[in-house]
Parts: C-alpha cells; sequence; structure tokens
C-alpha cells in the first residue's frame, strides 16, 4: 500500500445505499428507540441498525444484562418490548429524520416477516432490513421460507443475520444466496448461564437463568463467520461481535467485512464509541496506507501463502526474544506448561527438548518481545 497516504475516507455504498463510515448499531439496548439512536447518530455511526421488531413485543425478563468478565455480556433482553405498529408509526419517523441511512431489524417466523414486511415497505422509512434468525430452525429449508417471506414484502435490500448456531453454513449460504442480498454475522452465542455460588440464584432474570453471550469473548466467532461468508458469496457482509478496539474493526474489514456493528461496547463505554472508531479507524488506515474502505476489505484473503509446520516433522518454530524490549515479567515462564522456558541473569533461555511450539507464550507477553523463528 501507498505508505504516503494522508487522508483515508471511510464513506462507503453498500447495495448502493451511501453510508458517511462503517462503524454502525447494532440490533440492541442501544438502539431500542429514536431517542438512543438519536444519541448514536450524534455520536458519530453512520448506520442506524434497529432493535429488533416483531408481531408480538417482547415479554423482557429482569433483570436481563450482566458482565461475567471484562469486555462481555450475558443478556436476555430478547427483541423490542414495544409493539410493531408503534415503533413504525412513532419511533420510525424521527429516526429517518436523523439524515442516516436506517436499518430495521426484524423476527423472526415466516408469518412473522410477512406482516413485518409489509408495513415497513408502507411505511417507506427504511433503507434497508435486516431479518434476525435468533429464535428459528436453522436447517437450510426453513432459512430459505424465511428469506422469502421477507423478500417478496418490500423493495429495499434485505439482509440475513446469521446466528454462530449454524452448523452448516456453506448450506446456509446456498440455501438463501439467490434471495438475500447480503448478510450479518454474528448474532450472540449460547445459550449461556452464569449463576451466584452463595444463592445458586441465576444473573439473569430469565426463566431458566439463561441468556446470550456478547461482547470481547465471541470476537473470533465472528471473525470466522465473516471470513467464510466472504468466500462462500459474492455479497456483502457486515461484522459484529466482539468488537472492543479500532483494531477489532480492521480485522472485521480485512476479513471480509463492508461494514461493523457495534452494541456490546457501547452499553458498556457509552455511545461515543462509535465516532471514536470511525476517527480512530482513519487514522489508522492513514498511517497504514489505506485510501478507503475497498482496499481493506478482505486483505486477509490476499495474504501470501503460508509455510506450514507440524510438530516434530521438519524445521520447527521456537520462541525467540528481542531483549531489549523484555520488562523481565516472567509471563512467559509461568505461563509454559512444559517448564521449558527460563532466564538466568537476565538471559532468555528455551529447552528446545520441552518445547512444543505452542506459541502462548508470544501472545501473552505484554512488550511484544518474543517471536516464534524457524530452527531445523
Amino acid at each position: 500500500m501507498d505508505s504516503t497516504l494522508k487522508v483515508a475516507n471511510l464513506e462507503t455504498k453498500i447495495c448502493n445505499i451511501e453510508f458517511p463510515n462503517p462503524i454502525w448499531t447494532a440490533a440492541g439496548p442501544t438502539s431500542a428507540n429514536a431517542e438512543m439512536l438519536r444519541q448514536a447518530a450524534a455520536c458519530g455511526a453512520g448506520g442506524l441498525v434497529t432493535k429488533t421488531i416483531s408481531v408480538q413485543p417482547a415479554r423482557v425478563p429482569i433483570p436481563n444484562i450482566y458482565s461475567p468478565f471484562s469486555g462481555s455480556l450475558l443478556n436476555a433482553e430478547l427483541w423490542s418490548e414495544i409493539h410493531y405498529r408503534d415503533f413504525i408509526d412513532k419511533e420510525l419517523p424521527q429516526i429517518k429524520s436523523l439524515g442516516l441511512p436506517v436499518i430495521a431489524s426484524v423476527g423472526y417466523s415466516p408469518d412473522d416477516l410477512k406482516i413485518l414486511g409489509q408495513a415497513l415497505e408502507k411505511s417507506g422509512l427504511v433503507d434497508a432490513i435486516e431479518f434476525s434468525i435468533h429464535y428459528i430452525g436453522k436447517d437450510a429449508e426453513n432459512l430459505k421460507r424465511t428469506a422469502i417471506a421477507i423478500k417478496d414484502q418490500v423493495s429495499v435490500p434485505v439482509f440475513a443475520k446469521l446466528s454462530p448456531s449454524i452448523s452448516d453454513l456453506k448450506s446456509a449460504i446456498q440455501a438463501i444466496d439467490d434471495i438475500v442480498d447480503g448478510y450479518v454475522a454474528i448474532n450472540s452465542v449460547g445459550p449461556a448461564l452464569d449463576f451466584n455460588v452463595e444463592t445458586l440464584q441465576p444473573y439473569l432474570g430469565s426463566e431458566d437463568g439463561r441468556g446470550w453471550l456478547s461482547g470481547r469473548s465471541i470476537l473470533p466467532i465472528g471473525l470466522h463467520f465473516v471470513a467464510s461468508i466472504y468466500s462462500l458469496a459474492q455479497k456483502p457482509v457486515i461484522g459484529v461481535g466482539g468488537i472492543s478496539s479500532v483494531l477489532d474493526v480492521v480485522k472485521y474489514l480485512m476479513a471480509g467485512a463492508s461494514a461493523v456493528q457495534i452494541c456490546s461496547l457501547a452499553i458498556l463505554k457509552g455511545q461515543q464509541v462509535y465516532g471514536e472508531l470511525a476517527q480512530q479507524l482513519s487514522e489508522w488506515m492513514e498511517e497504514h496506507g489505506y485510501p478507503n474502505i475497498e482496499s481493506l476489505k478482505g486483505a486477509f484473503h490476499r495474504q501470501q501463502a503460508r509455510k506450514l509446520y507440524v510438530l516434530k516433522e521438519g524445521a520447527q518454530l521456537y520462541p525467540s526474544i528481542q531483549i531489549e524490549q523484555c520488562n523481565f515479567c516472567d509471563r512467559c515462564v509461568r505461563s509454559c506448561l512444559h517448564h521449558a522456558i527460563r532466564f538466568e541473569e537476565q538471559k532468555f533461555l528455551v529447552d528446545r527438548s520441552r518445547c512444543v511450539s505452542c506459541g502462548l507464550c508470544i501472545s501473552l507477553c505484554p512488550k511484544s518481545a518474543l517471536t516464534l523463528e524457524e530452527l531445523s
């Protein structure tokens, strides 16, 4: 890429819809109504995805959001508790007036989607529709029926939001690729459970105490789905799940996403994260010579062929250190299950007869002082 580039263009066009930047809201608590989305727009979001509406308003249990560990959430919040007619008649006009593309999230059954599609089409207030498969059967035939149910009712682009519980992604894509205009991946992961060991009570108020996991912990799953969909389909895919920094945004775009959606991070840190991430993305792209989103999209798939290594066969990889970067914290020593690493008088020593080249020490080094190097 051109390292002399000075200005990165964050504008992107997806299904002929123009977005000022690729950082959007996601269906969830931070997009529950017009006021929430007004805040998101004011804070720099590039696209407005609404909370999922369905024909029957959700009966939302309380409490419904819990943070089991830093950067991640369990939720049992379900879909919108607002009646779909009230949402379309009262909330959508206000959301549309904000001047950003509006993507309505809808669910769940084919019958629901027919009703919702007709109402949204008649309103003329949305630029695209995202349908969630979160609570329906994931077999290919049912996915196809669901996609047709919404697509037949509307003239705007339709995106299928895929759940990580899909066991055969290739078959799912084949079933709906001729119907939908694009994909969103992924929804939250679950069901998932956490509870208090003293009271034996779950932290969530759902009937069985279970909910859905989102946030930092699901990032690698989301990246896998986006990269796979990018390879399987010639249609745009929107990445969502686990973003906590600008580098996560970069990873999604490099994996093949045309844009990303943010929910958990906005819950944990506030709506200003949309604009902050957009600004940081612009700066990162300028520093790394990417002129626009299109140049960044799919970069992971353009990597040079990698040499593959197998334990105890041929050339091996062993940890090597840039000693001037090391702070001698001993994390590599403590984390080595095979006791292959030690320091003697601030000299880094690796017992190759014990090392299995797992690479864990590399990822744990807080100073990025360790790398894996090939030795015959």
